[in-house]
C-alpha cells in the first residue's frame, strides 16, 4: 500500500500513520496515533491474518481513533493509537522471537509518544520479548489490563442490569459470554462470584473445558448469541452485532469486551429500535486502559477502584442521554465522547494535517 489514507472512511483526523515492511522477511505492520495530547498514546499491538493491506488499514483506523474515545471516557490522559501487525508471526521459537523485536524497533521509531502491549494475538510473553528491545511497552507492572477489562465489562453489566432489569445484582441474571480466553475468563470468574447464571463458548476447546469445570454451560460459538438469556457479552472479536446476527439476539443487554463490536452505525440503531440496550464497547471495555495508565502513574489499586466507579457512571449517563434523545446508545457516546475529544483538542493541540510515512 502506496496512498495517503486521507479519505479513507475511517480515517479521522489522526496524527499520524505509519507503514513497515521488513525485506528480508515479509513482515508488515502499521501503527496509527490518533491523539497524542500531552505527546502521549497508548494502545494494543493486534495481530491478525488480514485478507489485505485496506482491510488491516480500516482495522488500524477504527481501533486507534476507538483509543482516544475510550480515553476520554475513562478519564486517562493519554491519546489513541494501535498498530497492527499483519500476521501470521511465527508460532514459537527464534523466529518469533525475531519477528517480536523487529516490531519493537519500529515501535522505537515513534521515541516515546507510542505505547503499546498485548492485544489479540499478541501475548504478556511476547511484550516481555519485546521489553528487551523497547522501554514502550506496557501491560507487565503490577495490574493485569485483562483483569482490569473483565473489572470494567463487569461494571457495565451491572449497572446495564441496574438500569433496564432495575436489579440491584446480578444474582439469578443470565449471561452469555462469547470468547473464554483471558479477559472473557476473568469475567466469568466475576459474573459467578454474584451468582450469575453463566453460559460460555470459545472457538478452543481447552477453554471451554475450563469454563465448564467451573459450572458454566458450554454452547457452540455460532449460536451463543442466540441464547435466551439476559445479557449477551461478546468477548472474542469484533463486528458480531451486525445485520445477521441482530435478528437473532434473545438479550435485552450487550455489554462485552470486544472491540468494534457494531459491523456498522446502523446495526447500533437496530439494537435500539428492538429495544436492546447496548453498552457502546469503548465504554464497557476501557478497564485494560485504565490499568496501562494506573502503570504510567504510578497509581494504586485504591486509584483504578475510583475510575472503575467513574467509568459506571458514565456509562449511567450515556444510557440517560439515549433515553432522553430517543437515539442509540453508541451516538450518545460519541456523542459526549467528541465534546471531551475537542475539550482536549483545545487545551493541549491537534494537528489536523497528519504525517504519513513509510518506515524501514
Amino acid at each position: 500500500m502506496s496512498y495517503v489514507p486521507y479519505d479513507h472512511p475511517a480515517f479521522d483526523e489522526h496524527e499520524e500513520v505509519a507503514f513497515f515492511h521488513d525485506a528480508t522477511t515479509g513482515l508488515r505492520a502499521m501503527i496509527a496515533i490518533h491523539r497524542h495530547w500531552r505527546a502521549d498514546s497508548a494502545g494494543g499491538c493486534r495481530v491478525r491474518e488480514y485478507p489485505d493491506a485496506d482491510a488491516a488499514l480500516a482495522d488500524l483506523l477504527r481501533l486507534s481513533r476507538g483509543m482516544s474515545y475510550k480515553a476520554v471516557m475513562a478519564g486517562v490522559d493519554s491519546g489513541g493509537a494501535k498498530a497492527v501487525v499483519m500476521g501470521p508471526l511465527p508460532n514459537e521459537g527464534e523466529a518469533r522471537r525475531q519477528a517480536l523485536l523487529r516490531v519493537a524497533d519500529w515501535v522505537n521509531t515513534f521515541s516515546g509518544a507510542f505505547r503499546t502491549g498485548v492485544d489479540f494475538g499478541l501475548r504478556s510473553e511476547d511484550v516481555a520479548v519485546m521489553r528487551e528491545r523497547t522501554p514502550y511497552v506496557v501491560g507487565l507492572g503490577a495490574f493485569d489490563p485483562a483483569a482490569t477489562t473483565a473489572q470494567g465489562v463487569h461494571e457495565a453489566i451491572v449497572n446495564a442490569v441496574r438500569h433496564r432489569l432495575g436489579k440491584g445484582s446480578l444474582a439469578g441474571v443470565s449471561v452469555a459470554v462469547q470468547g473464554l480466553g483471558k479477559v472473557g475468563g476473568a469475567l466469568v470468574d466475576l459474573l459467578l462470584a454474584d451468582g450469575a447464571v453463566v453460559v460460555g463458548a470459545d472457538t478452543e476447546i481447552e477453554r471451554a473445558e475450563v469454563a465448564a469445570k467451573k459450572g458454566v454451560r458450554i454452547v457452540p460459538v455460532e449460536i451463543i448469541h442466540r441464547e435466551a438469556v439476559d445479557v449477551f457479552s461478546p468477548c472474542a472479536v469484533g463486528e458480531i452485532l451486525n445485520a445477521a446476527s441482530i435478528p437473532e439476539i434473545r438479550a435485552v443487554i450487550v455489554a462485552g469486551a470486544a472491540n468494534n463490536q457494531l459491523a456498522r452505525p446502523e446495526d447500533g440503531r437496530a439494537l435500539h429500535e428492538r429495544r436492546i440496550l447496548y453498552a457502546p464497547d469503548y465504554v464497557a471495555n476501557a478497564g485494560g486502559l485504565i490499568a496501562v495508565a494506573a502503570e504510567l502513574g504510578g497509581h494504586d489499586a485504591a486509584w483504578i477502584g475510583r475510575k472503575m466507579k467513574a467509568l459506571g457512571r458514565t456509562l449511567s449517563h450515556v444510557f440517560t442521554v439515549s433515553e432522553e434523545q430517543d437515539i442509540p446508545t453508541h451516538e450518545a457516546a460519541d456523542q459526549i465522547a467528541l465534546e471531551r475529544i475537542r475539550e482536549r483538542d483545545r487545551r493541549f493541540g491537534h494537528n489536523p494535517q497528519p504525517q504519513i510515512a513509510a518506515r524501514q
